[in-house]
């Protein structure tokens, strides 16, 4: 995500720039427009939001093995106010059967989770030790017990990867509306807007090819500062070259599972 905070130049003066900022205050009113049609309360779905989420829900869903980056923020509130947008890169090696190895680069060094099948190993640089807990089964089995025992701060979008997408983004949804087709990283994208009881989420869509989520913001609309989590997905393989083993680095140390879920919540 970009800097908002900014303010736009003023050229009053060029005709051409005063049509362009006229068109982008047409193009906002029909987006409200939109949103504001629908009754408020009202538990209501664009069929055309449906579609493509569905869509993606069911690409998603029949991929046996995939890898693929993300490109992540999360904001966090100080108590004076300030809000810091901590940025980190993760790529995820994905075998539904077999398990999978995610690793998130961030501001305080990196995390690593490994499923086998059989444990989930999370590995913390900034701690120099890793835990590992029992979590028989496959990939769905894998992320419970990383969410479970880490906390979500340990997975960000990982709603996405269990093998029905839908059955979590849709939990307590009150509302979807289709925005439109907008260009995100140079993919053609479909927008999606949804609302729930306590946050807000948006999906973009892949609207040629594969219907793979390109860009995924979740909104907690009624914590102070409403922050954002942002992750905008690249580099899709539809492979996964991984054992799923998990070797410690030299010097690393068996550290309690709570103390690895503290550092997850970054």
């Amino acid at each position: 995500m970009g800097d908002r905070g900014g303010s736009p130049a003023r050229r009053r003066n060029h005709p051409s720039s005063m049509r362009g900022s006229e068109t982008m205050i047409s193009c906002r009113a029909a987006v409200m427009a939109a949103l504001v049609a629908a009754p408020v309360g009202a538990a209501e779905i664009d069929p055309g939001a449906e579609a493509v989420l569905r869509g993606m829900c069911a690409a998603l869903g029949g991929l046996a093995s995939f890898t693929v980056t993300s490109d992540g923020s999360t904001d966090v509130i100080l108590r004076d106010g300030r809000k810091l947008q901590l940025v980190a890169t993760t790529t995820a090696v994905v075998d539904r059967a077999a398990g999978f190895r995610m690793r998130r680069d961030g501001p305080f060094g990196a995390v690593e989770a490994v499923h086998d099948g059989a444990t989930l190993t999370v590995w913390s640089e900034a701690l120099g030790g890793y835990a590992v807990t029992p979590a028989p089964g496959g990939l769905d089995e894998g992320l419970d017990a990383l969410l479970a025992v880490f906390g979500e701060g340990a997975a960000g979008g990982a709603d996405l990867l269990y093998a029905d997408p839908c059955g979590n983004l849709m939990n307590g949804v009150e509302s979807g509306d289709y925005i439109g087709v907008t260009t995100v990283g140079g993919v053609a994208a479909h927008h999606l807007f949804y609302r729930a009881d306590d946050h807000d989420w948006q999906l973009w869509v892949r609207a040629e090819g594969a219907a793979l989520p390109v860009r995924y913001v979740i909104t907690s609309k009624w914590l102070m500062g409403a922050p954002q989590f942002t992750a905008q997905f690249h580099d899709w393989r539809f492979e996964a070259d991984d054992d799923f083993s998990f070797t410690a680095p030299e010097g690393a140390r068996e550290i309690a599972a709570a103390d690895a879920a503290r550092d997850m919540m970054e």
